[in-house]
């Protein structure tokens, strides 16, 4: 990895860190159900699915890296997840937390592939 790689992708993910806090500050904090880190993760999906598109592949490596890894990688969190997921767990909330799960997984999947999809599509009309 060269200097410049590393730069990009550190500014992507200062980037994607100070917008992942800033989204946090301005969701209202629900106890019931842990919608910040949900919503943070569903964007970071769409947003990556559209980094990883047809149109997207122009950017350089160098980019590309900066976009999907810099900043997808930081501005989504996997670890608060698992902090969220393993809270309703403790707190008995099984059905909850099972439902945060699913929904967390398929549904990320679902909206990274659609907005790759959409993107693919746009690419190839223009």
């Amino acid at each position: 990895m060269d200097i410049r790689t590393f730069l990009f992708v550190a500014i992507g993910g200062m980037t994607g860190a100070v917008s992942r806090w800033g989204l946090l500050e301005i969701l209202p904090d629900n106890n019931s159900w842990p919608w910040q880190i949900f919503i943070v993760n569903m964007i970071g999906s769409c947003i990556l699915g559209v980094i990883v598109s047809k149109p997207f592949q122009r950017l350089s490596p160098r980019s590309i890296s900066a976009l999907a890894t810099g900043l997808c990688g930081s501005f989504t969190t996997f670890s608060m997840f698992s902090l969220d997921l393993a809270e309703l767990i403790r707190s008995n909330q099984i059905s909850i937390a099972l439902t945060y799960l699913g929904l967390s997984v398929i549904g990320g999947l679902i909206l990274f592939l659609l907005s790759k999809s959409f993107f693919n599509q746009v690419g190839i009309s223009k």
